[in-house]
């Protein structure tokens, strides 16, 4: 079927039934940009030759991670080869490792060895608040465009804790995060080690599991590599969802936002036009008490980063910028110690790329939440979106290390010592 016949029926709810989008001997590029002129080649060439951007390039030097369909890659390899890009062939066959992901037999419950649906982890949490109801508090935000409920739950051991907000799997096709959250969240309610115990008694925890729960239905019902929300952006229904991570009400539209709808990274036709962001963010500001969130969190992959603020400029920084960094830093530290995994940290626009309207940016510039980052996690782009399901518990453990980090350096400076913001 043809991808703008499915793209219609799903603007019409009738996704659910049609035939999967397959990414055949479809290649992903590890194509290093040199200079100025490489970026503007890429960039005239880009829909013509139907390529999609997994990772931009930050800086002259640096590499971006590229797929194109069959059709286009002589073309391609043909424009990099005459204008003497340093190139080479990551991926051969993505659809290979699409079906790499999806279980050949679903198990029925979960577990950390495959990637789950949203009916799975749903159906998981509510196994958890019957067994847990003394530590669960189960909360919804709203719903989502196409009527799903966006559910969250609240571990909460005593009262008077300070409390971390993550919200995960705004991108839909990011499905490392929601698994690895859902492990994290496993490991906070059966902790193996005292340190886990710790920051399970004496924090708050609000998670997300699912923030785009319509676009992650998509992204396994018929397009895996599918990033967006699902509210349809044009008349025509040709162009479909928004970047969701550019729709928070803080510096909308600055920079590293696109106001076309056909765009990955358009920002919607207004500040929290989508009804996922303006649910989490009213859900913040009229359920949670100011002052509790002291850590916010908006997990992604890859690339293994942890962005702070500010995405909007790389001349200025925050004024809890130090504090920022060293928590950041606690977090990589305890985290490399497994694996060996590297994680990156500084603010966005130093570290990685410009962007505004993101929720790190809304958490800081708006609720005054002094620690908020996106966590970019594995890799660093031999699998990209595509992580075999085998990684899923690596990155989950490493992931619950990281945290227990952070929140030792979190403590060492005070951020724990009080309700109320400084």
């Amino acid at each position: 079927m043809h991808l703008k016949i499915v793209l219609l029926l799903a603007c019409l709810g009738l996704a659910k039934g049609v035939e999967q989008v397959r990414y055949d001997n479809y290649r992903l590029y590890k194509v290093r940009i040199d200079d100025e002129q490489h970026y503007e080649l890429l960039n005239a060439n880009e829909k013509t030759l139907k390529f999609n951007n997994w990772q931009e390039a930050r800086h002259p030097g640096e590499s971006s991670d590229i797929m194109l369909p069959p059709e286009s890659q002589k073309a391609f390899e043909n424009l990099l080869k005459s204008n003497n890009f340093n190139y080479s062939i990551k991926i051969n066959n993505v659809q290979r490792l699409i079906d790499g992901q999806r279980p050949k037999l679903r198990t029925g419950h979960m577990e950390w060895t495959q990637y789950h649906t949203l009916a799975e982890i749903y159906a998981w949490l509510d196994e958890l608040e019957a067994r847990y109801p003394h530590i669960i508090t189960p909360f919804t935000i709203g719903k989502s465009y196409e009527g799903r409920i966006i559910r969250g739950i609240k571990i909460s051991h005593k009262p008077g804790n300070g409390a971390v907000f993550i919200e995960s799997n705004i991108h839909a096709r990011e499905w490392i995060t929601s698994a690895s959250i859902t492990y994290f969240i496993d490991e906070l309610l059966v902790p193996r080690n005292p340190a886990v115990r710790d920051i399970a008694q004496n924090v708050d925890w609000y998670i997300i599991p699912v923030l785009n729960v319509d676009g992650f239905s998509y992204s396994h019902e018929v397009e895996r590599l599918w990033r967006k929300s699902r509210l349809p952006s044009d008349p025509t229904g040709e162009c479909i969802g928004t970047d969701l991570n550019r729709n928070f009400d803080y510096r909308w539209m600055v920079i590293g936002a696109s106001d076309d709808p056909c765009s990955q990274t358009y920002a919607g036709p207004f500040a929290e036009s989508d009804p996922e962001i303006s649910q989490l963010t009213s859900y913040i500001n009229n359920h949670i008490p100011d002052g509790t969130i002291k850590i916010y969190i908006s997990l992604h992959s890859y690339g293994q980063y942890l962005l702070s603020p500010w995405g909007h400029t790389a001349e200025e920084f925050p004024a809890h910028y130090p504090q920022m960094m060293g928590v950041a830093k606690g977090f990589a530290d305890a985290l490399i110690r497994r694996y060996g995994t590297v994680f990156t940290y500084g603010s966005s626009a130093t570290t990685l790329y410009p962007v505004s309207g993101s929720g790190k940016e809304w958490a800081y510039g708006v609720m005054n939440i002094t620690i908020p980052y996106t966590i970019e996690l594995r890799d660093k782009g031999d699998f990209g979106f595509l992580l075999p399901p085998e990684d899923i518990i690596p990155v989950g453990r490493e992931v619950t290390e990281g945290f227990v980090g952070m929140i030792a350096a979190a403590r060492g400076i005070g951020v724990f010592d009080s309700l109320d913001l400084k």
